[in-house]
């Protein structure tokens, strides 16, 4: 059991733009299901996950006797000054979030921005963590949007 914990492990600060260098066909905005921006995805690869963003990291974690168990998200890295997967669980968790909402990417091509961005951090795992989430990934993606309740929308930016 673990009292007066916060929600989430990681909110970010701000906007998080990564180009993805990824060819994608419309630009579009997503949506939370309490109508908040949370994801914009651009025909010239960019993909931004916009500043107050909750997540947990790499999943799944859990609390006990106020410890977090669960997938570590590496040692802090000397650039970012975050976990080693932080920008790459922070990128998969909201693709993936919207991956029910028309999202122009498939659940694979979400998942190799996830081993990109471990890999651009210099993540030792990298081809592990990828593994593990291409085996389980969308077992836990169906089993949060059904805990959580999630349904989003796209809104086609022209």
């Amino acid at each position: 059991m673990c009292k007066f914990k916060v929600k989430w492990l990681f909110v970010i600060e701000q906007d998080y733009l990564w180009p993805s260098g990824l060819a994608i066909p419309e630009n579009a905005d997503f949506y939370d299901k309490t109508g908040v921006k949370r994801l914009e995805i651009r025909q010239n690869g960019e993909i931004k996950v916009l500043k107050d963003y909750a997540w947990d990291g790499c999943t799944p974690k859990f609390c006990l006797l106020d410890l977090v168990f669960g997938v570590p998200d590496g040692v802090v890295h000397e650039r970012t000054k975050q976990p080693k997967t932080y920008y790459a669980s922070l990128v998969h968790d909201a693709l993936y979030q919207f991956l029910d909402d028309d999202l122009p990417l498939s659940r694979k091509e979400a998942d190799l921005c996830f081993l990109r961005l471990m890999q651009e951090s210099d993540f030792a795992l990298s081809k592990l963590y990828y593994f593990a989430v291409r085996c389980f990934g969308g077992i836990f993606r169906r089993a949060a949007k059904r805990i959580r309740k999630t349904q989003g929308r796209k809104l086609v930016i022209v």
